[in-house]
């Protein structure tokens, strides 16, 4: 069997987020899983959160971490996805179904022998020393994968990036270069920024002793180099037994500290439990979460509490799976404050499943470990304002074709009843009548096509038995025995016994014989004819019989599919636990549009997966939400079979090439429609896609399952999009169209939009990068999706173009903004960047530039609080003018922790702008709570804003005498 490592890229800075082999190792060790917590969050990677796979999003932002730098920031998250919930996915560090997104993981996928396993430094056989493990990573913005491949000619050993992107992966490898073992890897992304990632943990396989099963993020970088975050790890081994000086079955690394430099941190506090250790849960749980500031003091956090549930008919199951039970908010004093409470449907606990009927408690199979839904079925959250909302499930369905002529025929002629919604049993009705007095044997004819066999039911019911039978005798124990009638004298007792059955044969050869009984009982026959052979003591008796029906059409296309897991049925939400009617409620059908007879969903599988580990997951077509209100709305998706599979040949092997199936694979949105409730349509959305393969990269495996064939794909990207949406009143509809076009090399980003509008009006803009501008600077940094030039024209006329320059070679921030008037075709600079701080913030900026001096106006921004907020902006001032008069300022402003500290701070703010030598300029400042936000805004007429906070929450706004302008209250419910 092969082993896959479930992978996936956990959020870092400003993302977005586009078998059991051996339980008693299920977390760590020779398992296909080795990290529980990172592999948990593959399903996000594969198969994203959409109405496509009937999933929806349940995310729960908890802190984040500013930087030095505007454009990275530390997110951490939670979120939730029932397609976790298997019999062969441990409990997260957070709990079942939920994934904490935080810090940054290049996860590897095992497929066959792990790389390591396989190199032989000097083999010339390529396919021999083939690298087929995978590893998922994600940066800001974008995820991906990539896999190594052995450069026999260069004797190399090369990264190959398998997404449609533009991200430089490269990486150190060990020293001893008789073992390939890789130190870190470094991931350049398309602005520049570099993702270091040389933290790992290590799992065992038979293959090699210790492995670096995921690498962590430990630094991100500007792309000047400069370090703006970076993070620490809590390492631990786990040995073969209690001697520290046995060998090591695997070493865990788990997140504990992000650290912004001159910003703070968040740190994280985890629970070991070594009872969990042989269980399916990660041994580690995540206790608390706290964001800090600079000096280490509190600001806010979350504190997790977790309850135990399980299905104690499995061996591993005994001390249940880890749930979240309270997410609790903490005040800078880490008092809690707010509560959030799930609940999940357990039937364990005598609870109606969502599932109904078709529930079973499942039991580990290692033959079949598709059991399909586990304790962690999220049921209800309760919010800190008491309000809920409720989640309600039912089981996939596929589409399953029951109208063909073949499948009807195939019905008619099964063995038993194989598909009792079509199928039933007839009525007996009596073919034969049969008495002993008259003929031991009689003929029997079954109907029907003589080269098909079918299911008859036979029922032999006896009216009559002779007597008096045949003499059985007893032995001589009871003293109630009849006499023998023959020798009254003194015999053993005994009794009369009568007998009736029949023998079914067909030329002559017996088929079955069967004693008196009316029992039913069914055979697999070809019709033709039949004897029946009546033996026994004699009587009379009946031969009746039953064959399969159809029931009448139409028959409903689809099946059940439990292994599958849960869809979303209905949310609804309450304003409380205690109100039985919900004020909103959004339900979901999955039905095809054409036909509510037939489901749209259809099995597929994510490439490299193996079907007794995963079995794929159902994508549907067809979607309606309704919220039971005003109306409802479809949305119409593309899936993997509207895009060709053609003839393709790998290693000399006839096989199939399924194009797009990388970004199919998760359904691709063709059409979205509004209804009312009336069913009168009110708007539409057509979205058309053009997608391309990318042909110079290597072939990815799609593994067959359930019937289907192996085949092949490649990364491909999405090269054209066009939107039309309209808008209706009655019969007549106002229209607008986005067409967009994107690079085919470079990025594949935005390269043409085109927008026409109703009344006519055609708008269209060019966007240009590095690759288009030729500039090798921002090429060599990899900083190839910044945008360098913008270009605008309205029904065929210029009306903008505006350039980026990059000409101080000092640094990688923009120099100036260069427009060029559409009138005359003149280029003017609208403003000139002067200079930037080390973390690439604007210190100064020139606007309003003269086309014959030259000159503008200048406008300083002082940085404070450690080079992180800007205090003071000064209108119309160059940093030359300002020389070391903010010395001051920004002493105060570093040195600014409490209330005491920002008093001194604001009197030197306002001792700043009246400073004589700075009389000609208009002053802003500005004061903050830093992590928390702005305290004073005050301009330059000196009318001071002031901001209070509670629990870090803005409470009210206050104007320059002190008066509350704006109060802001918060309902929070106890929650026990």
């Amino acid at each position: 069997m092969k082993k896959i490592i479930k992978a996936f890229s956990v959020m870092i800075g400003i993302i977005i987020f586009n078998p059991l082999e051996a339980q008693q190792d299920i977390n760590f060790g020779d398992f296909s899983k080795p990290v529980a917590s990172v592999s948990s969050l593959a399903t996000y990677n594969k198969t994203p959160v959409s109405l496509a796979v009937g999933t929806t999003n349940v995310t729960i932002p908890l802190l984040t971490l500013s930087s030095k730098s505007k454009n990275v920031t530390m997110p951490i998250q939670l979120s939730y996805n029932p397609m976790n919930l298997k019999v062969t996915e441990p409990a997260s560090e957070v709990g079942t179904g939920w994934s904490l997104f935080g810090g940054g993981v290049i996860s590897r996928e095992n497929i066959g022998p792990i790389n390591e396993a396989k190199y032989r430094p000097n083999a010339t056989d390529y396919k021999a020393d083939e690298f087929d493990d995978v590893f998922h990573y994600n940066l800001p913005g974008i995820s991906g994968r990539f896999r190594f491949n052995r450069n026999i000619i260069n004797n190399t050993i090369d990264v190959e990036n398998l997404s449609p992107n533009k991200v430089k992966i490269t990486y150190i490898r060990n020293s001893d270069l008789n073992f390939f073992k890789i130190n870190s890897f470094t991931i350049t992304d398309e602005k520049g920024y570099k993702y270091i990632f040389s933290d790992y943990s290590e799992s065992s396989r038979d293959e090699i002793a210790l492995y670096r099963s995921a690498f962590f993020l430990t630094q991100i970088r500007l792309p000047n180099d400069i370090p703006v975050v970076s993070l620490e790890y809590r390492k631990d081994d786990k040995h073969l037994s209690d001697d520290p000086l046995s060998g090591v079955i695997y070493r865990s690394c788990k997140l504990t500290k992000i650290i912004s430099e001159g910003v703070g941190s968040i740190e994280i506090t985890y629970v070991y439990d070594a009872n969990k250790e042989n269980s399916m849960n990660d041994p580690y749980s995540i206790s608390q979460i706290l964001l800090k500031n600079m000096q280490g003091n509190s600001i806010s956090g979350y504190r997790f509490s977790y309850t135990d549930q399980g299905l104690y008919t499995i061996a591993s199951e005994s001390n249940g799976r880890r749930m979240l039970d309270k997410l609790i908010k903490l005040n800078k004093d880490l008092v809690e404050y707010e509560k959030t409470k799930f609940t999940y449907y357990n039937p364990n606990g005598g609870e109606v499943h969502p599932f109904g009927p078709y529930y079973w408690t499942p039991t580990f199979d290692s033959n079949n470990v598709r059991a399909y839904i586990l304790p962690g079925l999220l049921k209800n959250i309760i919010s800190p304002t008491g309000g809920v909302v409720e989640y309600n499930y039912e089981p996939h369905e596929v589409f399953f074709n029951r109208n063909t002529p073949e499948y009807l025929q195939h019905m008619q002629s099964s063995k038993g009843i194989v598909d009792p919604i079509i199928q039933y049993q007839g009525d007996f009705a009596s073919v034969l009548n049969m008495d002993t007095n008259q003929s031991s044997t009689y003929n029997l004819t079954i109907s029907g096509d003589p080269v098909k066999q079918k299911t008859v039911y036979f029922q032999f019911a006896i009216d009559e038995l002779y007597q008096p039978g045949i003499w059985v005798p007893d032995p001589p124990t009871d003293p109630n025995d009849n006499p023998d009638p023959n020798n009254p004298g003194g015999s053993p007792g005994g009794h009369y016994h009568t007998e009736l059955k029949y023998v079914l044969k067909k030329d002559g050869v017996i088929i079955n014989s069967y004693n008196n009984s009316n029992t039913q009982t069914d055979y697999y026959l070809y019709p033709g004819n039949y004897t029946i052979e009546v033996t026994g003591t004699g009587g009379k008796a009946r031969l009746l019989q039953a064959e399969i029906k159809l029931k009448n059409p139409p028959y409903i296309n689809k099946n059940i599919a439990l292994e599958y897991g849960a869809r979303i049925k209905s949310i609804k939400n309450y304003n409380s636990s205690s109100e039985i009617i919900p004020v909103i409620t959004e339900s979901f059908s999955y039905n095809n549009f054409n036909d509510i007879n037939s489901s749209s969903g259809y099995l597929f599988c994510n490439e490299a997966e193996d079907e007794n580990i995963t079995p794929g997951y159902v994508l549907y077509k067809n979607i309606t939400t309704t919220d039971e209100q005003n109306g409802y709305s479809r949305y119409y998706y593309k899936t993997p079979n509207d895009y060709p599979k053609v003839p393709y040949t790998v290693d000399g092997n006839s096989t199939e090439f399924w194009a797009n199936y990388m970004i199919a694979r998760s359904g691709i949105l063709e059409r979205k429609e509004v209804y009312n409730a009336l069913d009168n349509l009110l708007s539409s959305t057509d979205y058309s896609t053009t997608l391309e393969t990318l042909n110079n990269v290597p072939d990815l495996k799609i593994n067959g399952f359930n019937g289907i064939p192996t085949r092949y794909t490649k990364p491909a990207y999405v090269k054209n999009t066009m939107e039309i949406s309209r808008t209706y009143a009655g019969s007549q509809y106002m229209e607008n169209k986005i067409e967009i076009t994107n690079n085919n090399i470079g990025n594949y980003e935005p390269a043409y939009v085109k927008e026409s509008a109703s009344d006519g009006t055609i708008s269209e803009k060019w966007v240009r990068y590095a690759l288009d501008k030729n500039n090798t600077r921002l090429l060599n940094a990899n900083m190839v999706s910044v945008p360098l030039e913008i270009e605008t024209k309205v029904n065929g006329k210029l009306i903008g173009k505006i350039e980026t320059k990059y000409d101080d070679i000092s640094h990688l921030y923009p120099s100036s903004t260069v427009t060029t008037n559409p009138n005359d075709g003149s280029v003017k600079t609208f403003e000139k960047f002067d200079s930037f701080d080390m973390y690439g913030k604007i210190r100064q900026l020139t606007e309003s530039i003269s086309e014959a001096t030259g000159i503008g106006v200048s406008s300083t921004i002082i940085w404070g609080y450690n080079q992180t907020l800007p205090i003071a902006k000064i209108e119309g001032a160059k940093l030359s003018d300002i020389g070391n008069l903010a010395d001051d300022i920004i002493a105060k402003s570093n040195a600014d922790i409490n209330t005491s500290t920002e008093v001194s701070l604001i009197n030197a703010l306002d001792t700043f702008r009246t400073h004589p030598a700075l009389k000609e300029f208009e002053i802003t400042t500005f004061t903050y709570d830093p992590l928390v936000g702005i305290t004073t805004i005050t301009p330059s007429n000196g009318m001071r804003e002031t901001f209070v906070y509670d629990n870090n929450r803005l409470k009210s706004t206050l104007n320059v005498n002190g008066n509350i302008v704006q109060e802001y209250k918060y309902n929070m419910k106890p929650q026990p």
